[in-house]
């Protein structure tokens, strides 16, 4: 599984409004809802863990990208969402506004799932001119594309991408 089989075009969010780390969070939660990828009725529970995670450290990586993330029973498939904010959020005290959130629920018991998308996504990430590429793009689309472009260079093919042919042999499975 690659990251944009979990986030989905519809997971873009292009220009998040968030000003703040917990305005952010429920931007991408109430996205996520929207989407239908969390249930409304869990929406506070999930909210509430994802401050809770915050609280034992800061998901912000560096490079302007922040990674919340949480596992959970009240998922049972890995969900997630990217925003981008132009202006900046401040994750954490004395750090640099983040621009990229990347923020995904794993289910309970998919420990190692959860680790391996956490690397895979921060080593996306860790390049300051592809960072730059996802602040400046202008649409869902142009997201969409970058992370495909990104997975491409990392896995090869995408077998997701109709516009890719080809098999998903060497394709990492993160789930």
């Amino acid at each position: 599984m690659r990251l944009i089989e979990i986030i989905g075009e519809k997971g873009v969010i292009p220009r998040l409004r968030a000003t703040t780390r917990d305005e952010a969070l429920l931007e991408i939660v109430d996205h996520m809802v929207e989407m239908g990828h969390v249930p409304a009725e869990q929406r506070e529970e999930i909210l509430m863990a994802l401050l809770k995670r915050e609280a034992l450290g800061a998901t912000s990586i560096g490079n302007a990208v922040a990674i919340p993330h949480v596992k959970t029973d009240l998922v049972s498939n890995f969900v997630g969402s990217i925003g981008i904010s132009r202006d900046g959020i401040r994750f954490a005290k004395g750090e640099p506004l983040v621009h990229i959130v990347i923020l995904f629920l794993s289910p309970e018991r998919a420990v190692s799932g959860h680790l391996r998308l956490l690397a895979h996504i921060g080593g996306i990430l860790n390049h300051d001119g592809y960072v730059r590429l996802l602040r400046d793009a202008q649409g869902r689309a142009e997201i969409v594309d970058l992370i495909r472009d990104a997975e491409r260079m990392i896995f090869g093919e995408d077998p997701g991408d109709p516009n890719e042919p080809g098999d998903d042999s060497g394709t990492p499975v993160l789930a």
